[in-house]
């Protein structure tokens, strides 16, 4: 269960166990350098929320590799309260802990988005008026989405999926939400299959080394 909040905004980053996590990797790319990408783009991710003031970040499922990262950087863990129900399901109960727990609002952040900074998470407040507003960001390359920020007022259960960004843009001006689209630098990249790799060991900076940094760090944590 998400710790309470203090009015500030939760952000959730909803992972699978590393043996399950990132499949379409599976074919190319060797176990260990696959189990360090995600963990390094989740540690990328969590350094961003966390530089943000206005933002407390629950990591959501995953295994032990995932909850020492959390514990690593000191934010909250909890496993999926809904294993078996789906990503949906599992986020939208995450979310209404955490809006009776006193979250003004969610914002849901994926947890493979290699170029995040903390400018983008300012990008969403910005966006959010005050929080007056829900601010989503389309994944360019699937049209998924790759950030969410829902008021708690105007809290809906997400549509995470295929096209989802499509179908959150509609559900929200459908359900006369305002809303906010951003289209930031690091909202815009999510590490998906093999092509996607291969573009980040080229153009993201530091990916490859890393990717080894990582690779030495599950082994240490797996003794």
């Amino acid at each position: 269960m998400p710790h309470p909040v203090n009015n500030k905004t939760q952000a959730i980053i909803p992972m699978k166990p590393l043996s399950e996590a990132k499949s379409r990797l599976k074919g190319n790319i060797d176990s260990m350098s696959r189990r360090a990408a995600i963990l390094m783009m989740l540690n990328r991710v969590i350094e961003a929320v966390k530089q943000y003031s206005k933002t407390d970040c629950i990591v959501l499922g995953g295994d032990e590799f995932i909850q020492k990262l959390a514990n690593l950087h000191e934010v909250q863990w909890t496993p999926d309260p809904s294993p078996n129900n789906g990503l949906n399901d599992c986020l939208w109960e995450t979310m209404i802990q955490s809006h009776h727990l006193g979250s003004k609002a969610t914002l849901f952040l994926p947890g493979d988005l290699p170029l995040i900074t903390t400018k983008d998470i300012d990008q969403i407040f910005l966006a959010s008026d005050s929080l007056r507003k829900t601010v989503i960001a389309k994944a360019v390359k699937d049209g998924g989405t790759n950030a969410m920020l829902q008021p708690a007022a105007q809290a809906f259960k997400p549509l995470l999926g295929r096209q989802s960004f499509s179908k959150h843009k509609n559900w929200i001006l459908q359900n006369s939400i305002p809303l906010s689209i951003i289209d930031t630098p690091g909202l815009q990249f999510d590490l998906d299959d093999d092509s996607d790799y291969e573009w980040a060991i080229e153009n993201v900076d530091g990916f490859k080394n890393q990717i080894d940094d990582w690779i030495i760090w599950i082994t240490d944590i797996s003794g």
